[in-house]
C-alpha cells in the first residue's frame, strides 16, 4: 500500500480523527488530543529509530498500540527485555516489509508495527486499528464528559 493509501484509509474509516505530521512523520490521534496517538507512521531514520532503515525510497513504518493479550498471543515466542527497546536484541529483521513485528522500542509495551504494508494485510490491520482508536475514544472520553 502506498503511504498515501493508508492515511487516507485512517482518516476516512474513524470518526474524529486529527492527523499530526511532524518531520515528515503521521501522528493519528482522537479529537484534540495531544500527547497519546493511538497509530503513527515513520518515514525516515532519525538519530533515535534507524533499525527500520526507512531512508530508502518509498518506504514507512505503520506502529498501532493493540490489546496484551492479542500481542503476547503473537509474540509470545519472541525474546524480550523490560523496557523501552525491549526487542533490539531479539534477532528480529525490523527491515523486512510486510511483516509484522513488536515495534522495536514499544513492543513492550503492546505496539506492533509493519514496513511497507500490502492490501492483503490491511484486514489484520484494520482489526488493530479499530481496537486502538476504541482505546483512544474511551480514554478521552474519560478524560473530556459531557457537559
Amino acid at each position: 500500500m502506498q503511504l498515501t493509501a493508508i492515511r487516507d484509509r485512517i482518516q476516512s474509516e474513524f470518526e474524529n480523527i486529527r492527523e499530526v505530521e511532524a518531520g515528515g512523520d503521521y501522528f493519528f490521534m482522537y479529537k484534540d488530543e495531544e500527547k497519546f496517538p493511538f497509530a503513527t507512521i515513520v518515514t525516515s531514520d532519525n538519530d533515535f529509530d534507524s533499525v527500520s532503515n526507512l531512508n530508502r525510497e518509498g518506504f514507512y513504518r505503520l506502529n498501532i498500540g493493540i490489546d496484551k493479550a492479542t500481542f503476547q498471543h503473537l509474540f509470545a515466542s519472541i525474546p524480550a527485555k523490560p523496557g523501552i527497546g525491549g526487542y533490539m536484541d531479539s534477532g528480529i529483521d525490523f527491515t523486512e516489509e510486510n511483516r509484522l513485528f513488536p515495534h522495536p522500542f514499544y513492543g513492550t509495551m503492546n505496539w506492533v508495527s509493519i514496513v511497507n504494508p500490502t492490501e492483503q494485510s490491511y484486514p489484520q490491520l484494520k482489526g488493530f486499528l479499530e481496537y486502538a482508536y476504541a482505546k483512544a475514544k474511551n480514554n478521552y472520553e474519560k478524560g473530556h464528559p459531557p457537559a
